[in-house]
């Protein structure tokens, strides 16, 4: 049903309509950013690239049909987060704490996972991302990021393990 919601409110998105444009927007905002933050680890940069994926929606939503908008916006985030790596050529991390009041077990909860995630590869963040964060399936996955489903699952299981191993 929700998926049905936001595939009429990117129809009228289409149409220049801005109350669907911020429908979309409130919904996609949060997942779209934690896509940008696990490929990239900057806070900052998270922000403007999910400032440059709502932009790139507003200003040029696509005419062809898109059977799976969530996957299609997920998909520019992701992308977009790739080309900033590609083009910078240090990123450093020195901001991960949330900018708002968490207690400090929750920091340090937050701390340890964002750690954590920085030992697996850029494919596995991206994986756990769309999957956690997202709530893509994984074939929506292996679509976005060119992988056959078997391997997308079976680097999704290796980075839990990963990740368990860790923490």
């Amino acid at each position: 049903m929700e998926k049905e919601m936001l595939k009429n409110d990117f129809e009228r998105l289409k149409k220049h309509d801005k109350n669907a444009f911020i429908t979309i927007y409130n919904e996609l905002k949060i997942p779209v950013y934690t896509i940008a933050y696990r490929i990239v680890c900057s806070k900052e940069l998270a922000e403007d690239i999910t400032q440059e994926v709502f932009l790139r929606l507003f200003s040029s939503p696509p005419d062809a049909e898109i059977k799976n908008p969530r996957a299609w916006i997920f998909a520019i985030a992701r992308n977009l987060s790739l080309d900033h790596l590609r083009k910078a050529e240090n990123i450093n991390i020195d901001d991960i704490t949330a900018t708002f009041e968490h207690s400090e077990s929750d920091i340090i909860a937050r701390l340890d996972v964002e750690t954590a995630l920085q030992h697996l590869s850029t494919t596995e963040r991206e994986i756990i991302t769309l999957h956690l964060n997202a709530g893509l399936s994984f074939k929506e996955i292996a679509s976005i990021t060119k992988l056959s489903l078997p391997s997308t699952y079976r680097r999704y299981k290796k980075a839990l393990g990963k990740l368990k191993a860790i923490l």
